[in-house]
């Protein structure tokens, strides 16, 4: 018996060895190269993706409408339920790691022809004198079985181990995910609350030019009654008035627009959003963006890629170890008779099997072998996705960390142009009051000042979602109040 055994076992593997040559491969590094700097000379002094959100963004408003969409945003709901979905995928597997054992009761009830095997000898054997009458087999033979039936599938080559690392890892991609919405979520309401604020001061302004334009239609308006100025003059402002007017419907459009887009962004219907004033914040003089490299470790997209491409390493051993020969285990044990209330009464109607068995493909080769070539080429396309996403995580921060310090330079040479403006707005009323000035003149400077002011609330507003889309480019956002 051993001998046949060893044949058996011998066979076996040497087919599955015959199946399973020319599948080497060498798996695929996720380890990535990147730069040494964005090619701007800055220290090393952290990055602002270590800070949690709750301490990076200082604004009271602000804070409260993330901490609302992070709760009742659809997009975080729908992340947490497939994190629940490839948690139940990875039980599922760990299943299968772990013997199957099942309670068992059955009956069925046969009739044995006389002209058959089973027939002749059950009748045969009841005439047997020494066979007591308790234990004489009835014609229909009913049979009653209750016990336990026990089934495992060892573990060999590996397949079921792997099967169950692509399913962790498939786990760990999922919550990666959940933290990919939650920066793009928290990213998108800063954005659109800094816009707010943008627009908030775009409407002051234009308020606020509006009542000096007032004011100058009707001091030209005098002045053509006096005979200083004609009718050109007061055309000329009062376009002007209306152009603003109509500037300001726009903005106030806008800002109804971007309220709704929030509320959106927190699960609820449009209402009235509180928020602070663009004037309270200062210029931002510096951004830590830190070094490249810290986007492995932070940036959830480039996470969520390598945990992706990890379960299709274990993808490919699992297709390779489908070559190789399976072992699978049985057993059953119980009460069996005719009888059942010879169950447990008689010590004969105890039952047991206990069998083992060693199974190849042979003639599923093809199937096996597509198997295995379409987990060669998810792993590939896994590793493509995986360089991707490291070479935009790059190039999002490259960009986003030149055009601070872009609009850094903008807004201060901005701000020394609104403060010459003001003054040439200034002596221009001055001396259009005394008639050193013409009115074309002060209409100029005018609108002059009011675009340069737009111009430079436009571009704070347009650094605060700057730093904004930094932070999250960078990988922060996801990590707990306290950090990591």
């Amino acid at each position: 018996m051993k001998n046949i055994f060893h044949r058996a076992l011998t066979f076996v593997c040497g087919v599955a060895a015959l199946s399973s040559c020319s599948l080497s491969q060498a798996p695929l590094s996720h380890e990535a190269t990147l730069p040494a700097t964005y090619q701007r000379a800055l220290p090393d002094t952290g990055s602002m993706a270590q800070e949690p959100w709750n301490v990076f963004y200082a604004d009271t408003s602000l804070r409260g409408f993330i901490a609302i969409a992070l709760q009742n945003n659809p997009d975080t709901k729908a992340a947490l339920q497939r994190i629940r979905m490839a948690y139940a995928d990875y039980a599922l597997m760990q299943g299968r790691m772990l013997p199957n054992v099942n309670a068992l009761v059955k009956g069925n009830v046969e009739r044995f022809g006389r002209y058959t095997m089973n027939g002749i000898g059950n009748e045969d054997t009841n005439r047997s004198e020494s066979l007591p009458a308790d234990q004489q087999l009835p014609n229909p033979y009913p049979e009653w079985f209750a016990g336990l039936s026990f089934s495992w599938e060892v573990n060999l080559w590996g397949k079921l181990s792997s099967r169950r690392q692509a399913a962790l890892n498939r786990l760990m991609a999922s919550e990666e995910m959940h933290h990919g919405v939650m920066t793009w979520l928290i990213s998108a309401i800063a954005e659109n609350y800094y816009e707010l604020m943008g627009l908030d001061q775009e409407r002051k302004v234009l308020l606020e030019n509006l009542r000096l334009q007032e004011f100058g239609l009707e001091l030209v308006t005098i002045q053509k009654a006096g005979g200083k100025v004609n009718q050109l003059a007061v055309d000329q402002f009062e376009s002007t008035l209306l152009s603003t007017r109509t500037r300001l419907v726009r903005v106030e459009q806008n800002i109804r627009v971007t309220e709704a887009r929030v509320n959106q962004l927190l699960g609820r219907y449009p209402q009235p959003l509180s928020r602070d004033s663009i004037t309270h914040y200062r210029p931002i003089r510096e951004v830590k963006a830190g070094q490249p490299e810290r986007l492995l470790a932070y940036r959830p997209d480039i996470r969520e890629a390598e945990f992706n491409l990890r379960a299709t390493h274990a993808d490919v051993r699992a297709a390779r170890a489908a070559f190789y020969p399976s072992l699978n285990v049985t057993a059953t044990g119980g009460f069996s008779a005719f009888d059942v209330s010879k169950w447990f009464l008689t010590p004969g109607s105890s039952v047991y099997s206990l069998g083992a068995g060693l199974s190849a493909p042979i003639f599923q080769r093809r199937r096996i072998k597509a198997l295995y070539a379409s987990a060669t080429a998810r792993q590939q396309l896994a590793f493509t996705l995986y360089e991707k996403s490291v070479l935009t995580g790059y190039h999002e921060v490259f960009a986003l960390l030149h055009n601070f310090y872009s609009l850094r330079t903008q807004i201060d040479l901005k701000q020394q142009e609104t403060d010459v403006l003001h003054r040439a707005f200034a002596s221009s009323n001055d001396l259009f009051a005394v008639g050193f000035a013409t009115y074309l003149e002060v209409i100029m400077a005018q609108r002059r000042v009011l675009d340069v002011e737009l111009e430079l609330t436009g571009l704070r507003m347009e650094q605060l979602k700057n730093v904004a889309a930094l932070y999250r480019a960078s990988g922060g956002g996801w990590s707990p109040p306290g950090g990591r």
